[in-house]
């Protein structure tokens, strides 16, 4: 293992190993997007978010669904399983969105140069929407911003990559991770 994993980083395939290297705890996350560890809401994720990006999908956040629920500031809040992030490999590509697709899940991948994708909401408290997903200030600019720290071949290859989000469309559901599962574990 690399002493500079995310700066070693030559390929899309290396930051997901790296990613998965920080989800399980092995190393130190990315300078410019991980403080700390995987939230305790997502631990039970922790597995099929591994596996994701071994197999490629460089996932970048991510939150299991849950239904109204009150927090600490006395809000109402309700969660859409949702996970997004960044893949190259097209045929992992094309095997995650048919399996989403056929489990009902909505799928918004934005590639190079494409243009951004309505805001689909993940998390509301008391109806209103405090996390949104879809929109892009395009590949260079989120690139710069979130990848800051490593390889500049990685960063390459990431210009080249596709934006993927997965998401729930019902809110509470959490069936998101079996269907991305069954695409990884093909």
């Amino acid at each position: 293992m690399s002493r500079r994993p995310w700066k070693d980083a030559r390929t899309v395939a290396d930051l997901g190993n790296a990613m998965a290297d920080w989800l399980e705890g092995r190393i130190a996350p990315c300078p410019s997007f991980c403080d700390g560890g995987p939230d305790d809401e997502t631990r039970h994720l922790i597995p099929t978010l591994v596996a994701c990006n071994r197999a490629g999908y460089v996932t970048t956040c991510s939150q299991p669904g849950h239904l109204p629920t009150r927090g600490c500031d006395g809000r109402t809040y309700r969660q859409r399983a949702f996970v997004k992030g960044w893949i190259s490999d097209t045929h992992l590509l094309n095997r995650i969105r048919a399996h989403a697709k056929r489990s009902g899940i909505t799928v918004i991948a934005i590639r190079p140069g494409g243009s951004s994708h309505p805001t689909v909401p993940v998390t509301e408290a008391d109806g209103e929407v405090c996390a949104a997903v879809g929109f892009t200030p395009g590949h260079r600019r989120l690139i710069a911003s979130d990848w800051r720290g490593v390889g500049s071949n990685a960063v390459r290859e990431l210009r080249t990559a596709t934006q993927i989000a997965l998401v729930d469309p019902e809110w509470g559901r959490d069936t998101l991770w079996s269907a991305l599962a069954r695409a990884v574990y093909h």
